[in-house]
């Protein structure tokens, strides 16, 4: 049996392309934005508070634009709630 060590030495050791890292990285990304939009879709209050802000800045994209910042940071929604929602 193959201690820690040598099994994470020899997974490190393999050869991994860059097309393969960015593949990677995409099916990581999947499972991010379906929590983060139906993390938008659920919580319309921070939504709209973040659209009024938005909207003097971006009039004819604010809507759009506060609903993928929530949907992009909901990490962020869930850690700080007392400081997203000022």
């Amino acid at each position: 049996m193959m201690s820690l060590r040598t099994r994470t030495r020899s997974l490190l050791a393999r050869r991994i392309s860059v097309e393969g890292m960015i593949e990677f990285g995409l099916w990581m990304a999947i499972p991010y934005l379906v929590i983060g939009l139906t993390w938008a879709f659920f919580n319309v209050t921070k939504v709209r508070h973040l659209e009024e802000l938005l909207e003097s800045a971006i009039p004819a994209g604010g809507g759009v634009g506060a609903y993928l910042l929530v949907a992009g940071l909901w990490p962020v929604y869930l850690l700080l709630p007392s400081v997203c929602a000022a």
